[in-house]
């Protein structure tokens, strides 16, 4: 499903993202991604920026490790 909301619920962000609840909230508690536990929320759900995971995602999907960097250099490419 895709989604147009910046926030959206814990739920919706483990459809969007394709990552577990745990780990989506864990994300948020360390400053990786933006969310909370949503201030108008009796019950204490929590709510996710979507940039913020399509962000980290991109990041992921862009990061080159050391061993990528090492056969590039050994193989005379560029990074």
């Amino acid at each position: 499903m895709l989604t147009a909301a910046r926030w959206i619920k814990l739920k919706e962000a483990t459809e969007y993202s394709n990552i577990g609840k745990a780990r989506l909230i864990n994300l948020a508690v360390s400053g990786v991604i933006r969310g909370a536990q949503d201030p108008d929320s009796k019950r204490g759900d929590w709510i996710f920026d979507r940039l913020s995971i399509d962000e980290y995602r991109d990041a992921q999907m862009t990061h080159v490790g050391i061993q990528e960097k090492a056969l590039a250099i050994l193989h005379g490419e560029r990074i």
